[in-house]
């Protein structure tokens, strides 16, 4: 877990150096940049810059259960308290609470979601509240509404936004300018990453074909190939069970060939990760601790020596956020990324596969009529 994280300025390149300890420290901005460019990092890394200046009433917020958990791995390695990773939800309840309120809850994230923001955003409208964090730092900002948007921008004195519109996994209306709007157009773009081979970001760029909307990443990888290179492969299978063995097998060989380092096993639906641990749980497999196994959705933010996404063929069930729920999970993958199916997968993912084959053979007739 460590080598996810910065040991010294060398780590830093200088569009990094720049979020990190070149912004004025009353200063709100928006930070941008590819998967596996610092965003995590330098999240972490201001906010010790923060505190070193004595502004220690804040908070870095995160998306998700699995993210915070990642966060606090690295507000432990930057000497911060665990405690200043909260999820949004947790942050809007606990502001609630302390007012005697609550949001009602139904049990549907969508639904529960935009009901607290909507309590929250009322309550504060209303009584006038603001400023009561000297700052807040907010990951993943692409994936939050206008209204959780105007929460966090009324709550704090500064506000440092972290986004990147390729990784939006979540089927939310956001208000184009907006973000940039909320640091009055202060912007810090990172222009390198540093995660993911090349090969891995051939197929990502291939996944989102609409480069005006999704710029391309290929361009600015950083990655030493030459040290090991990197690959993504594709596994077609009879059964979802079938996955499932192919992946475990695979996994006792990368536990050995990449000792101390997590790998991450991902699947679309809730019920295909049950499925996966409970075949894991019952496996010979050593090192189980080492292999973490989430949805796509729960993925997002970690990063992986070697990843797997099991369960291809229910990715068009993702509807409207199925390229970039792709596009994200195969970014969480530094050296290698597999991906299984039963029946078919989606076009486009296979178009994007396409980039590391050389070109088929023309059909002849006999092809043609399956002769």
């Amino acid at each position: 877990m460590v080598s996810a994280f910065w040991i010294g300025e060398g780590d830093l390149d200088e569009f990094q150096k720049k979020a990190v300890g070149g912004m004025g420290a009353t200063e709100s901005f928006l930070l941008t940049g590819p998967a596996g460019s610092g965003k995590t990092n330098i999240l972490l890394l201001r906010a010790k810059w923060l505190k070193l200046k004595n502004i220690s009433n804040f908070k870095i917020v995160v998306f998700t259960a699995s993210l915070r958990e990642f966060f606090q791995h690295g507000c432990i390695q930057y000497d911060l308290p665990a405690d200043y990773a909260v999820t949004a939800m947790q942050l809007f309840r606990e502001l609630l609470a302390e007012y005697g309120l609550e949001a009602e809850s139904t049990g549907n994230f969508e639904e529960d979601r935009s009901l607290l923001a909507g309590v929250l955003k009322s309550f504060i409208t209303d009584n006038g509240i603001e400023d009561i964090f000297e700052a807040l730092l907010i990951d993943e900002a692409q994936d939050y509404t206008d209204t959780e948007l105007f929460i966090f921008r009324s709550l704090a004195e500064r506000l440092v936004i972290a986004a990147d519109s390729r990784q939006s996994i979540y089927r939310v209306a956001q208000t184009p300018g907006l973000m940039e709007n909320l640091v009055d157009g202060n912007v810090v773009r990172l222009k390198y990453h540093y995660r993911s081979g090349h090969n891995i970001c051939l197929v990502a760029d291939g996944i989102n074909k609409d480069y005006i909307t999704y710029p391309h990443i290929t361009g600015e990888c950083k990655y030493d190939e030459a040290a090991r290179p990197s690959s993504v492969s594709k596994l077609q299978c009879d059964t979802f069970q079938s996955q499932v063995s192919e992946i475990i097998s695979k996994l006792h060989e990368e536990l050995l060939l990449y000792p101390g380092e997590k790998i991450g096993v991902f699947f679309p639906r809730a019920n295909q990760v049950a499925e996966f641990k409970n075949s894991l749980s019952v496996s010979a497999l050593p090192d189980k601790d080492r292999v973490i196994t989430w949805t796509l959705h729960s993925s997002k933010g970690w990063e992986f020596r070697s990843v797997h996404i099991g369960g291809c063929e229910a990715l068009p069930q993702m509807r409207a956020t199925q390229k970039r729920l792709t596009y994200t999970g195969i970014l969480r993958g530094k050296t290698s990324v597999s991906l299984y199916y039963s029946g078919s997968i989606p076009g486009y993912l296979e178009s994007a596969l396409r980039v590391l084959s050389p070109p088929a053979a023309d059909p002849s007739f006999d092809n043609l009529f399956g002769v």
